[in-house]
């Protein structure tokens, strides 16, 4: 499947638990990763409530990909460390990963220009 056959991929930020534990999910079948190695759906809260980014690609209801960061300060000056993107296997290639990309870089500038 590739995304740029679906013209519906909806791109907007994740502030419910359920989608943190859908972004576990997203891990698991992205990477194959044990459960001790994934980011649990706790984590992507506390970066959420804490001013970093948890922004997800939507196919319908479901949530197919997302990318993450977490607040950070260094030399005075507050930023956003982009710790995670994943999409889906079915999703790939057909820029997915760079909307999301370009969307956690376009919070982040509104974030800039607000302070």
């Amino acid at each position: 499947m590739n995304t740029s056959m679906h013209t519906d991929i909806r791109i907007a930020p994740l502030t419910r638990l359920e989608d943190f534990e859908r972004c576990v999910v997203v891990q698991l079948e992205t990477w194959g990763y044990g459960d001790g190695d994934v980011v649990p759906r706790r984590i992507f809260m506390v970066a959420q409530r804490i001013g970093g980014q948890v922004i997800g690609a939507f196919d319908g209801d479901t949530i197919i990909g997302f990318v993450m960061s977490l607040p950070g300060y260094r030399d005075g000056q507050p930023y956003l460390h982009s710790h995670m993107l994943a999409v889906l296997p079915a999703y790939r290639d057909g820029g997915l990963g760079r909307r999301l990309k370009l969307a956690q870089r376009d919070d982040a500038i509104a974030r800039a220009s607000i302070s």
